[in-house]
């Protein structure tokens, strides 16, 4: 993890900011090591290094021999240092989980690498699913700027595998700032509902443009709008546009806080801690204790029976699929280059949050 340990302030005990996901992850993951301990299927000797936030750094500690014994390594949070170690692993069948990173292109003819995080083509294929559910290609329009229409295609084969026509696109130029040049109410059907897709996160004012334009344009039309998972995070959007035009996000995971098994863990956490678990502190515990009763299952094998083996997790499930070429397979073979976990959920806006649609 990158815990940049040379920052920390030593008078103040206070942790940098850019440290904050690396610790909190690092608090889950022994939280999980004491779960193991308790459970006491298997016998871990587990180290820590520092990854550093630097490339340079990273490459030297790849380079020094502390990571060659280790037959099952979890990290970095960086892609390019995630690269570069799932390289340094393939030569050695290291078994490398990858916790955050979620980039389809990392690695290739690696069995032995797991990507936690669903890349961008698991979210669109869910999103893709979802929507196909109930409404047809022919009402599904696809919105992003030039930039990104490398996104599209991931929504066209997912659609083109559940038959139908192709989905329409709407493209616009990377300089534009807003849809007042769109032409968005010629898509609207009187009785139908028309879905807008949009694969951008990049800009909270644009992705602002769009709902401004929909919601001012739409009359009595029924329309929805899916999202990413960013979406979220964005400020000074209004409820009301979430709720008047039906908004969804794709999300990798989702925290239920009345669920009593979570209270108990932020209660654990707390306790320990002082403080209560971001996203990273539930993923830090997930992804160890995952690892952790993998092994003890199966031993040094276990990402081959990761294709038909589940793990629940406290932030997310987990589902793998195994990926060759940047696509998917239908069963693991010794050809393919790498696991991915695909379970993406979908989320409603409802009562001023994003929930999971039942």
């Amino acid at each position: 993890m990158p815990f940049d340990a040379g920052q920390f302030d030593e008078e103040t005990n206070a942790v940098p900011e850019k440290s904050e996901p690396a610790m909190q992850f690092y608090a889950g993951a022994q939280l999980a090591l004491q779960q193991l301990s308790v459970e006491n299927r298997v016998k871990l000797q587990v180290e820590f290094q520092d990854a550093r936030g630097n490339d340079t750094d990273f490459r030297q500690l790849i380079n020094s021999g502390k990571l060659d014994k280790a037959q099952v390594l979890i990290g970095p949070m960086r892609s390019s240092q995630v690269e570069m170690l799932a390289a340094a692993t393939r030569e050695k069948r290291q078994i490398l989980v990858s916790p955050t990173t979620p980039v389809s292109t990392l690695t290739q003819a690696n069995p032995d690498f797991i990507q936690i995080n669903p890349s961008l083509k698991s979210h669109c294929v869910a999103i893709t699913r979802f929507v196909r559910r109930y409404n047809e290609p022919a009402n599904v329009v696809l919105v992003c700027k030039e930039k990104e229409a490398g996104r599209l295609p991931y929504f066209q084969e997912a659609n083109a595998a559940l038959g139908g026509g192709p989905m329409k696109e709407l493209i616009l130029p990377d300089d534009a700032t807003n849809f007042d040049k769109a032409a968005l109410a010629s898509y609207l059907k009187s009785g139908k509902t028309t879905t807008f897709i949009m694969p951008s996160w990049s800009s909270q004012d644009f992705v602002m443009s769009l709902l401004l334009k929909l919601n001012a344009i739409k009359g009595r039309n029924q329309v929805e709008v899916f999202g990413m998972p960013q979406w979220a995070n964005f400020e000074n959007i209004e409820p009301e546009y979430f709720r008047n035009l039906n908004v969804h996000l794709s999300s990798a995971d989702y925290i239920d806080r009345n669920q009593p098994r979570i209270k108990d863990f932020e209660q654990l956490f707390f306790d320990t801690y002082g403080t209560v678990p971001t996203d990273d502190g539930f993923s830090g515990y997930d992804v160890t204790l995952f690892t952790g009763r993998m092994l003890a299952r199966y031993g040094l094998s276990f990402p081959e029976r990761l294709n038909t083996d589940n793990f629940e997790g406290l932030h997310a499930p987990y589902r793998f699929e195994a990926v060759r070429n940047n696509g998917f397979m239908d069963t693991g073979t010794s050809t393919y280059d790498y696991l991915e976990n695909t379970h993406v959920l979908i989320l409603r806006f409802d009562q001023n949050k994003f929930v999971p649609v039942e």
